[in-house]
C-alpha cells in the first residue's frame, strides 16, 4: 500500500473513531434525557430549540461519520482490488524455462 493510501487509511481510521465517540455521547445524551435545558424556567421554544440544536450536532456527527467510513471503504477496497490484479497477473504470466 502506498504511502498517501496509508495516510489517509490512518486520518480517515482517526476521524471515524472520534466521530462514533461523538455520536455515542449524542446518543448517551438522548438516552437520559440529557439536554441542556431547565425545564421550570424554560418555554416550549427554548425546549425545541434545544432538541434541534441537540439533533443537529447527531446529524452532522453522523455525516462525518459516514464520510470516514467512506474514505476507509475506498482505501481498503482500491489496496484490495489492486492485490487481487497483482495476484491475477502472476498466475497468467507464463513459466519461464531456463535453458541449459
Amino acid at each position: 500500500m502506498s504511502r498517501t493510501r496509508m495516510i489517509s487509511l490512518f486520518a480517515a481510521a482517526l476521524g471515524a473513531g472520534y466521530c462514533f465517540y461523538l455520536l455515542v455521547g449524542f446518543l448517551r445524551i438522548i438516552a437520559v434525557n440529557g439536554l441542556e435545558w431547565d425545564g421550570a424556567a424554560g418555554s416550549a421554544r427554548e425546549h425545541y430549540l434545544a432538541v434541534g440544536e441537540a439533533y443537529s450536532k447527531g446529524f452532522v456527527v453522523g455525516f462525518f461519520l459516514c464520510f470516514f467510513l467512506a474514505v476507509i471503504a475506498f482505501v481498503v477496497g482500491g489496496w484490495f482490488e489492486n492485490s487481487v490484479k497483482a495476484k491475477r497477473a502472476a498466475a497468467e504470466a507464463p513459466a519461464l524455462l531456463s535453458s541449459k
